[in-house]
């Protein structure tokens, strides 16, 4: 193993979150619908995926205490202050 001066760890709420419900949590703070196109399962796409934070748990002390509601709710406000000339803002 080669030595290295960093470590990668996931952080995350430690559950899958499907899509469709994440996906709508992003249109109602923003106020808008998404445009969806459903398409069958592409070469590559995983049935389910989510953050595996044992790693962070154990060397860090890591544990989630936002709910992905609030996040999304936090991360939408964020980004309508970043991009507000996309909303009327700026």
């Amino acid at each position: 193993e080669t030595p290295r001066d960093y470590e990668i760890y996931n952080l995350g709420g430690n559950r899958p979150v499907e899509l469709m419900y994440f996906i709508s949590l992003i249109e109602k703070e923003l106020g808008i619908e998404a445009k969806k196109e459903f398409l069958p399962i592409q070469p590559g796409d995983v049935p389910e995926t989510y953050a595996d934070i044992e790693k962070a748990r154990r060397d860090l002390g890591y544990e989630p205490r936002t709910p992905i509601e609030k996040g999304v709710k936090r991360f939408t406000e964020w980004f309508r202050e970043y991009h507000q000339d996309l909303f009327g803002m700026g």
